[in-house]
Order: C-alpha cells, then structure tokens, then sequence
C-alpha cells in the first residue's frame, strides 16, 4: 500500500517541522517553496530589481524577541554556547542545521510557486504549480499542509492624500538599512516591535525621527532581560496558566516600573492592561523620546502635496522626507478561495470591518470546518515563540492523517469552538486587524497535547516522575527541549 501523499507550502520554520512529521508518521511529504532557500521570513533578502518583492520582511539588524531556550524544537537544542537572543543570521543558521540533521531538503522543490488548490470529490486537493524555467504542473495529494505564515502581504493604512505625497512611502516590510535614511526626516506610522525597532535604529542617522502612534498611547515596552535571564524565563506554566489576569497585570507593571520605568511624556502611557495588548520589546525607545531623537506624533490625517503632514490634533509637520509604514500584513493565501479561511461571507458580517480583514475562521487554528484533509500551521500571533507551537501542530496533523486521533468533530462543533475562541480574543483585545489570531503559548500547546496524550496532567505526571519533575514543569523554564 502506498504512503499517504502530502502537500508542504512553504519551507520556513513551519514547513521544515512538518516535513519531519511527514517523515516520522510513515508519509510522504512534498514540500512547495517559492524561494532557493528555507527559512522563510528568517533569511534576510536583499531588495534588487530581479528580487524586488522578496518574501522575507527581515531587516539587515533584525534579532529575535523568544529566547533560544523557547524557540527551540523539543528535539534539537539551540547551541548553549549560542546567545540568549539570536541575530537573523543564526536563527536562519539554526533552521539550515535542522534541515541538515533530519535530511529534510530531498523533499523540498525549490524555486517553485503553488498556484492553485483544488478540492476534488473524493476530498484530496489538486495542486497546480510551476517550478522556474519548467511548464506548469499539476499533482493530486492527499492532504495539504499550508506553512506560509502570516508576514508576507503588507497592509497598508488609508490616509487622505497618500497617493499625492511626494516623499519616499514604503512598508516596514521592505526596510533593509538604517543608511538608506540618512538625514531624512523620517516618519513611523505604527508602534508595535517593527516600528519601535525601526525608529530606535533610524535615531542614529535620520536628521530627525517621528513616530505615530495611531492610538494615541505607546504599548506596554518590556525589557529582553530580568535579573540578568531572558524575560520568557520567567512565564513559566505557573505564572502563565495559573495566577489571575489581574495579578499578572500588577506583575507586569511592577516589572516595567522598577526596570525600565515610566513614559518620559505621561499622556503616552498605554491605557490598556498588560494582558489585553501584544508587548514590546524595546528597552532603549525610552532614552531616545527623552532625547529628542524620536517625537511621538497621534495618527494622521491627511499627507499633502508639498511633503507636509497633518495630524488629527491638527498638528502639521513639513519637509518630511519619508513614511515608513509599520503596519502589519494581511492574511493571504492567492493559491485558495478566501472563503476556505475566513469562512466566507456569512461569517465576515457578524464582525466589524477592521477585525474582518483578517478573520480566521479556522477550527483549532488550524482547520477549515467545510474543507477536509487540508491545515493551515504557524497561523497564530503568539504571546511566546511560534516553533513549538508549529512543531506540535505538525504532530497533530499527521496523527489525524494516520488515524491516531479522532477525525473532527460535526462542523457545528467546531463553529461553536471558532465562535468561543474568536469571541474571547474580543473581549480580551482592543477591535484590530492584527488581534485575530492571537494566542497564549500554554493554552495553544495544551489543548493540542490534550488530544495527543502528552499533555502533563499534575496526578499522572508525579505518579510517574515524582513532585521534583512535576515542580520543573510547573514553576521551570517554559522550553520544548526533550533532550541537551
């Protein structure tokens, strides 16, 4: 009998873990990637004209805000002689070692591009696709695992007078080097990790740097180190899963207090609680506001004709040499219906039009509830690092593949667990593009590891290994290693 045939889209991260699965479960994976290369948004790209939309949004300076320890896959152990934040570099470095040890490139086809999935009546997918400098091809699988990730489409704001403004307007996206800015005046729409990265590193050599804050208030900024360890040190399951919203929140403040401090400009203080927002990590923004080399700006207005900028508290800045717009990305698959993520349009009316844009009406995160034997993995914004999460997705996958778990559930089921899920991150998140996929490392890894059988249930778990490896998992470090 011959293996099961699975569809990969993407080499990243993602991609490469669920070409082991494939590989570990007995079935035979074909992986789809568009570039010569894994790693995906990982691998700093170049901007040229042959390259000029590459996929990957990754900065020349940019370093990962996980530490090693939780980003590591349970099997394979960052280097320990390895830093405790990795540079783009060694993060693409760790995902080549991957590869190498697990022999996972035999079966990727670089340099090729899925155009179309097909769903046939006997339930597997068609995949249509064209590899470079070869004719279009098409292959019948019997599942498709979809690992493009969430960082490939910018979304762009919509401000009167963009398409009249005459300096230079880019997305995050496409920045590369702080030296293309080079005594500009410089503008930063948006103040998550990307905008306060940018800023941070433009206020060196832009002649003066603005950022806009569309909100009105500056993000909860977190330091990457406490008492001298990596901050997600301390997010262990007890802290994490146990203590009330509210006292993780005195926490949290407590620590932003006594390590990096208040606002040099009170009015900027966030108005949310820690908990109900996606953190920053960016310890030095602080310094530059006090300094003068960064201004914070309210949103915009209008852009103008003569390079000036008008803001909503009818402000006005002039001779403004560049937008750098970071903004975030749009959900996007152009292979598939958009329907089969967001659940079509009587879905998408029950939200309002921001949180619409990228709704993701996914079972689990993962499962369309009207399209069987296809999974889209690595499509959550998590509080904690994405790799274990997309290792243990993979897991669970292949386990329904191979039929060691149950199928799904009725599709009412599982819109009334999509309804629950979407609805919490509601009530939890101010109304955002960026707030629909969200997600809790524990719980995400939990209510997988349920269905697995490998979740640490307290009683099981000290009958077996004892109340010290019990103590570990509860109050230890939060890292999928296995194995040193």
């Amino acid at each position: 009998m011959s293996k099961p045939q699975v569809a990969i889209i993407g080499a990243g991260p993602t991609g490469l873990a669920s070409i082991k699965q494939c590989i570990a479960d007995n079935l035979e994976p074909v992986c789809f990637e568009a570039t010569s290369y894994t790693a995906g948004l990982w691998r700093y790209t170049e901007i040229t004209e042959e390259n000029n939309d590459p996929h990957s949004s990754c900065y020349n300076s940019v370093v990962i805000n996980t530490s090693k320890e939780i980003m590591s896959f349970s099997d394979f152990p960052i280097p320990r002689d390895w830093p405790y934040y990795l540079h783009n570099k060694l993060v693409a470095k760790y995902f080549d070692m991957y590869a190498e040890k697990f022999q996972l490139i035999p079966h990727i086809k670089f340099n090729t591009t899925v155009l179309n999935l097909t769903i046939l009546p006997d339930k597997r997918w068609n995949v249509r696709y064209i590899t470079k400098g070869e004719e279009e091809t098409e292959q019948v699988f019997d599942y498709v695992m979809v690992c493009t990730g969430h960082h490939r489409y910018p979304r762009l704001p919509n401000y009167q007078g963009m398409d009249q403004f005459q300096g230079n307007q880019i997305h995050s996206h496409f920045y590369r080097v702080p030296s293309d800015f080079a005594n500009k005046r410089v503008v930063i729409v948006g103040c998550g990790n990307s905008g306060m990265d940018i800023s941070v590193e433009l206020s060196g050599v832009a002649s003066q740097v603005y950022v806009c804050t569309r909100r009105g208030t500056l993000p909860w900024i977190l330091p990457r180190l406490l008492r001298g360890k990596p901050i997600d040190h301390h997010n262990s399951r007890f802290y994490t899963t146990w203590l009330p919203s509210f006292v993780k929140d005195y926490l949290t403040k407590r620590t932003v207090k006594t390590t990096i401090g208040p606002s040099p400009i009170p009015d900027l203080e966030p108005k949310t609680n820690p908990s109900n927002s996606h953190p920053t990590l960016k310890t030095n923004f602080y310094d530059c506001l006090s300094n003068g080399t960064i201004i914070v700006k309210p949103n915009i207005f209008r852009l103008n004709n003569d390079n000036s900028i008008e803001f909503i508290d009818k402000t006005k800045l002039e001779n403004i040499d560049a937008i750098i717009y970071a903004t975030g990305y749009k959900i996007e698959f152009p292979f598939l219906n958009s329907e089969v993520v967001n659940g079509g349009d009587e879905i998408l009316k029950m939200f309002d039009e921001e949180y619409r844009e990228n709704l993701v009406w996914l079972y689990k995160r993962m499962f369309p509830p009207k399209y069987p034997n296809i999974a889209f993995l690595g499509l959550v914004q998590l509080i904690g690092a994405i790799f274990p999460l997309s290792e243990m997705q993979a897991r669970y996958v292949t386990s329904q593949i191979t039929g060691h778990i149950p199928t799904h559930p009725p599709i009412s089921k599982m819109y009334k667990e999509i309804q629950e899920h979407q609805t919490s991150l509601q009530k939890r998140y101010y109304t955002s593009a960026r707030h629909t996929i969200q997600g809790d490392y524990f719980q995400e890894l939990d209510n997988l590891a349920k269905d697995l059988g490998c979740y640490p249930y307290p009683l099981q778990t000290i009958w077996k290994y004892g109340i010290n490896m019990y103590w570990k998992i509860l109050f230890g470090v939060p890292t999928a290693i296995q194995a040193s």
